[in-house]
């Protein structure tokens, strides 16, 4: 019976684990492209690294990509594994304190965990596979800018990819 509920558990393991990809350092993670449809809400198209579309309606001054990310350590790390991420959620933030408080917030979650939930079980053991390198970035939203996430050894980095985007941040960051 021990070794039945171990297969079944090693097989939830594993499900989860295919759920995430794997996040090569300084590769793109995802491209985010923003237009405006009125003030303070915007169009943002999400592209991942396989080149999956997907398109948020998002309210706010700021977008904002929360990652999971699972990161080996130990005999792992030696042998050259590299980090898993997944999508976690897409959020848009205000930068007025008074507007996040009480303007209308738009949050999107990202396909999770079926069954069981391999990062947040690893949150509470130390092994090989540390679950607490969770990221997230945020740039503005200005209509016509592109921002590429790309993993770096520090985290998560929102970059610039067009003149509008660079402009947005140039007083900002």
């Amino acid at each position: 019976m021990i070794l039945i509920a171990g297969a079944i558990w090693l097989g939830l393991v594993v499900w989860d684990l295919a759920s995430y990809r794997s996040a090569i350092q300084e590769r793109p993670l995802a491209s985010v492209s923003i237009y405006e449809i009125e003030p303070q809400v915007f169009d943002l198209t999400l592209v991942d690294s396989e080149g999956e579309e997907e398109r948020f309606v998002v309210k706010g001054d700021q977008w904002q990509l929360d990652v999971r990310m699972l990161v080996w350590t130990g005999p792992l790390l030696a042998l050259g594994k590299e980090p898993l991420y997944r999508f976690d959620r897409l959020s848009g933030r205000y930068l007025s304190l008074e507007q996040e408080r009480s303007a209308p917030r738009t949050v999107y979650g990202f396909g999770g965990s079926e069954g069981f939930d391999v990062w947040s079980w690893l949150r509470n053991y130390d092994l090989w596979l540390d679950a607490d390198f969770g990221s997230a970035v945020y740039m503005p939203m200005e209509n016509g800018a592109v921002f590429s996430v790309v993993r770096t050894t520090k985290g998560l980095v929102a970059r610039p990819v067009n003149d509008v985007a660079e402009s947005a941040i140039a007083g900002q960051w």
